[in-house]
Parts: structure tokens; sequence; C-alpha cells
């Protein structure tokens, strides 16, 4: 069981949450599939090379066949030439989509979380949104918990659109809604900053009911 302030929006602690998490060890084997196959996801597959047949040029053959002592050669247009087509080389449409178990990818997600509270980078604060998109209050936040000059993610329930705006000129600060997070965007943090009731949310996405 963990300790976790929970402050306002100002940064002042309002109180303690006690946190217990569902697992007791980090599953690095998951947490490393699991980033693998969110970064393989986005990546498009539309990078394209041309084969031999597709260079230009390369129509006459440069040298004679015999007599010149040298190899033989058809034509500049094959890959063992400058300019010439590439062997097996990437094309248009290639699936890098990566299949990972759903117990896998939960047990990621809690992992990448036992992480964060293991080392103390985690704080929550009130379940309350901005009456209005204000960057300057949550720059007097990050000031606060001193964290101005670190990675911090911005964990958001889907009411708070006012904090959502206002996180997201803010330099190495991330701000996202609980059901978009990935476990690279955890990782990745330095602080995590997480609603009180979206902690709950997330624990659910992990497997824990």
């Amino acid at each position: 069981m963990a300790k976790i302030n929970l402050l306002d929006l100002n940064g002042k602690v309002l109180s303690t949450v006690e946190v217990t998490m569902p697992i007791s060890k980090v599953a690095e084997q998951s947490v490393f599939d699991q980033i693998i196959a969110e970064t393989n996801s986005t990546r498009q597959g539309t990078h394209s090379t041309l084969t031999k047949s597709e260079v230009s040029g390369g129509g006459k053959k440069p040298r004679p066949q015999k007599h010149s002592g040298r190899s033989r050669q058809g034509s500049t247009r094959a890959p063992q030439w400058v300019g010439g087509g590439v062997v097996f080389g990437p094309k248009p449409n290639r699936n890098y989509l990566t299949k990972v178990n759903k117990k896998v990818s939960q047990l990621a997600l809690l992992s990448a979380l036992l992480d964060k509270v293991n080392s103390n980078n985690i704080i929550f604060i009130e379940d309350k949104d901005l009456e209005k998109t204000n960057t300057k209050s949550i720059n007097q936040l990050l000031k606060t918990l001193n964290f101005t000059n670190k990675k911090n993610l911005l964990v958001l329930d889907i009411k708070s659109v006012n904090l959502l705006k206002s996180s997201n000129n803010i330099t190495r600060t991330i701000a996202k809604i609980y059901n978009k997070v990935s476990v690279k965007d955890i990782v990745n943090a330095d602080n995590l900053i997480i609603q009180n009731s979206v902690w709950k949310e997330l624990l659910k996405i992990g497997g824990e009911e």
C-alpha cells in the first residue's frame, strides 16, 4: 500500500490517498512488448523502394560479355550497381501491427503505473475542471510542484475539457483523457498527474475490477 498526495489545482495538499496495487512486481517484458506494439501501430508502411525492373536506364550492356578481364554485367540497373534496384526492399501497404494478448497489455499498464508509484513520481489532483481555458494556471501548478523542466503526463477525465486545452501549449507536458493513455506515455513521463477519480478507471483498463 502506498500513500499519494491529493492536491487542488493550486498545488495545495488536500489529503492523502492510500493506493493498493493489484500487482507487486513490475513485469518488464510485458511493458517492453506493449511499447513495441504501440510504436509499430504508428507506422504507416507507405515507404517504397524501386526494384531492378522499376529503375530507369541501364538498357545497354555496360561492357562486353567476354575478353574485358572483368565480371559479366548485364545491366546497370542490377542491385550491385550504384543507382541500381534494391533487393527485397520495403513496399507500400506493409502491415506493421504487432499482436499483444489482452492480459499482457493489461499487465503492462499496471506495471507502468506500479513503477511510478514505487518511485513516488505520481500525484493526484482534485476532480475539478477549470472554469475556462487558462494555460497560466497549469504553468503555476507545475511551478508549485517543481515540475517545470520535467516531462509530465496529465491524465484527465473526459469532462475536464478546459484542463485538457490549457495543457496543450506547455512544453514537455502532455495531457490526455484516461482511455487514450498508452503505456509508452506513462513510461516516458517523469511525473504523472492524475485526477483522483481517474485512478480507478485506469485500474479497470488494467483488468482490475
